[in-house]
């Protein structure tokens, strides 16, 4: 009898422990699936408002999620082929890339309307906000170069010319420069923070994605898809100091705080390789889902999340042991993710059968 009761005592702190919203005590599942337009590419968490923001690439729309009931209250018209998104919070503004358009879309977060379009380079594929100067950098990679677009008047400043091809960017809080991949020359190009002029490019592998910084040593790591390869740049001269072999095809990359590890995504080879943060070295490959293409740290439960295309999931890899803890399988192609913390929930853009756009709540 004394066990039955014991049993029963235990199965109710669980459920009362689950009601109390303590998080991930039986793990992430979907918790709602929200239709958006077609072919959500990038998605963001806006701070001013706890609302989500989805970049619909194949509308030329922006769908706004809001958080507390996970429904679409608003769909926005921007550009042609939105396929980036950015929040400034110096002004609270939305900045959506326009890929076909040429152009950058402003939605105001208080109203929720686009309050402009400012034209920049061909070919618009990423942008960056600086939170030294307030300014929002934009990719061109048919211009080859990188649009600075003024947070206070929402007008082109100065137009940098970098490398070949350049595909994404990242701010650097050591130094407060702008680090650019040219995924076609195989560089890294510096733009000066103070000045907006080019300092400098950094050879690195062959076709380099994606960037990310490191603040445990200040330095910026490079995955470079075609060479499989990450190159660690130092921030104080912005030299190579390191190539590190990865797996087939790197192409997203993303820091752990919790462990100081750096993350990156193997689109070829269907892994997630561990960079350690004190020794700079590989730590190990973890096995996830087939072709991923997008990471999410959560620092609810310090988590990184995966998103794998083909397998149409998501993989979650524990901090503490790098290893999967769970795999959640979602009804669409994943895309991207992003982390809002007013709920703890991952959301996942993504499309079903080429024409309808989901995202999708993880927690």
């Amino acid at each position: 009898m004394f066990s039955i009761v014991f049993a029963g005592l235990i199965f109710t702190l669980m459920i009362l422990i689950s009601s109390k919203g303590v998080d991930h005590v039986f793990g992430d599942s979907v918790i709602s699936t929200i239709s958006v337009e077609k072919f959500p590419q990038a998605i963001v968490f806006n701070p001013a408002n706890n609302n989500i923001y989805v970049a619909n690439r194949d509308s030329g729309t922006v769908s706004i999620i809001e958080s507390t009931n996970n429904t679409v209250i608003k769909n926005i018209e921007v550009g042609m082929s939105p396929q980036a998104i950015v929040f400034n919070p110096a002004n609270n503004n939305i900045y959506v890339v326009n890929k076909i358009s040429n152009s950058i879309s402003i939605i105001d977060s208080n109203t929720n309307t686009v309050i402009t379009e400012v034209d920049v380079g061909r070919d618009p594929v990423a942008l960056e906000f600086n939170p030294a100067n307030n300014n929002i950098y934009v990719v061109n990679k048919i211009s080859n170069s990188i649009s600075i677009i003024d947070s206070n008047t929402n007008t082109v400043i100065t137009e940098v010319d970098v490398g070949r091809d350049p595909v994404a960017l990242e701010f650097n809080p050591a130094n407060n420069n702008i680090y650019v991949a040219n995924s076609g020359s195989g560089t890294v190009s510096v733009i000066g923070g103070s000045n907006q002029t080019l300092l400098g490019n950094t050879v690195v592998g062959t076709e380099p994605v994606a960037l990310e910084f490191n603040p445990a040593n200040n330095n910026i790591y490079v995955a470079n898809r075609d060479s499989g390869t990450v190159s660690i740049i130092e921030s104080t001269n912005n030299t190579v100091i390191n190539n590190l072999e990865m797996g087939l095809l790197p192409q997203a990359i993303v820091f752990n705080p919790s462990n100081e590890n750096t993350y990156v995504a193997n689109y070829g080879s269907g892994t997630v390789s561990v960079i350690g943060g004190s020794n700079q070295t590989l730590l190990g490959n973890t096995v996830v889902g087939t072709e991923p293409v997008a990471l999410e740290f959560n620092p609810a439960n310090n988590n990184i999340y995966v998103a794998n295309v083909v397998s149409n999931s998501v993989s979650i890899i524990d901090s503490i042991s790098n290893d999967i803890s769970e795999t959640v399988n979602i009804n669409n192609v994943p895309l991207a993710l992003t982390y809002n913390p007013s709920n703890n929930g991952t959301y996942v853009t993504g499309t079903l059968t080429g024409t309808e756009g989901l995202v999708t709540l993880i927690h």
